[in-house]
């Protein structure tokens, strides 16, 4: 099922940088770098990253009065230390192992995503409790500009349930589909596509919280006066906090009670290029399903009345700076890891 590689030779394994050589140890006759565990200068800098985002955080929830309440999610947290338990068990563990090597470096991705999504996620609330004027006149007048109605087009879809159905299905699929690449490049030894993605997922939600925190909207179905083809249930619980937030009179935030705020730009659409980006070396029996549902994926976010088809423009500027930034200062360190 994997892309062909060996548990002889893993991808990248026997290739290190002065830096990283000087990371190595012997450990009883065989040598021992913490580049084979993750620990590396991409992982380092996402590391980094998170500090700086959750050190912001503090001062957004302290100058919008928000309070998180992070115990209401003990569950996750218990899953964070589970897994930097586990990683730190694998490291002690004697003698040498290419497939142990390949789990750590694993368990270590793990655990940079799931604390990303820990600090990012309520960092929403405070970005849109700043109060700045929504954007929708402007995103709006784009999408005339470019000709395209989304209110048209999802009174289009509408006469398909079919369709409607099939539409939600890929757009509801993004949360299952971030954890594929986490499994799925490790075990196949890619090391350089599974930092890749950690990248591009840090890069994408930190520039959609700037712009949800400059430029927020109330979204292109409320602003055309339009019902999108989703659960009613979901719109409703999410207009409530996003006009709450925006006017100042929501301030306390349970972890269970979060929604997806952002809209332009979409991070449905930035994490979906990342998941299928990041599978491309593999087998087209992995990667090419991956690839159909998110082209579903990504209509559904205009077809089913979600998102201005400029909030997708500026999704495309976000990750074409990504990689700009990835191949210019990130990928010269992991090609000679």
């Amino acid at each position: 099922m994997f892309a062909p590689r060996t548990f002889a030779r893993p991808l990248d394994f026997d290739r290190r940088s002065s830096a990283d050589r000087g990371s190595c140890a012997d450990r009883g006759g065989f040598v021992f770098c913490w580049v084979d565990a993750g620990w590396q200068r991409l992982s380092q800098v996402c590391l980094g990253l998170q500090v700086l985002l959750f050190g912001t955080s503090l001062l957004l929830y302290r100058a919008t009065d928000i309070e998180v309440r992070w115990s209401s999610d003990v569950g996750f947290l218990a899953l964070i230390g589970a897994l930097v338990a586990a990683w730190i068990a694998l490291l002690t563990i004697p003698g040498d192992s290419i497939p142990r090597r390949r789990v750590a470096e694993g368990v270590a991705a793990d655990i940079l995503f799931l604390s990303l999504i820990q600090i990012t996620a309520p960092m929403q609330y405070g970005a849109l409790a700043l109060g700045r004027p929504f954007v929708d006149v402007w995103l709006d007048r784009a999408d005339r500009w470019l000709g395209i109605d989304v209110a048209q087009l999802t009174a289009w879809t509408a006469h398909f349930p079919w369709l409607v159905s099939t539409l939600n299905v890929t757009y509801n699929s993004l949360a299952p589909q971030l954890v594929v690449p986490l499994v799925v490049l490790p075990l196949a030894g890619d090391r350089k596509a599974l930092w890749e993605y950690l990248w591009h997922l840090h890069i994408s939600l930190i520039g959609a919280l700037i712009c949800l925190a400059l430029w927020p909207t109330v979204y292109v179905f409320t602003y055309r006066h339009f019902d999108p083809l989703v659960a009613p249930a979901m719109v409703e619980h999410c207009m409530t906090q996003l006009w709450n937030l925006h006017a100042g009179r929501f301030h306390v935030i349970t972890l269970q009670d979060m929604q997806g705020l952002i809209s332009f730009p979409s991070f449905h659409t930035a994490a979906a290029f990342a998941v299928t980006w990041a599978l491309r070396r593999q087998s087209r029996w992995i990667w090419l399903p991956i690839a159909l549902i998110n082209v579903g994926l990504v209509s559904a976010t205009v077809f089913l009345g979600l998102h201005y088809v400029t909030d997708l423009v500026g999704t495309a500027v976000l990750l074409g700076a990504s990689l700009v930034m990835y191949r210019r200062w990130c990928e010269p360190h992991l090609t000679h890891s």
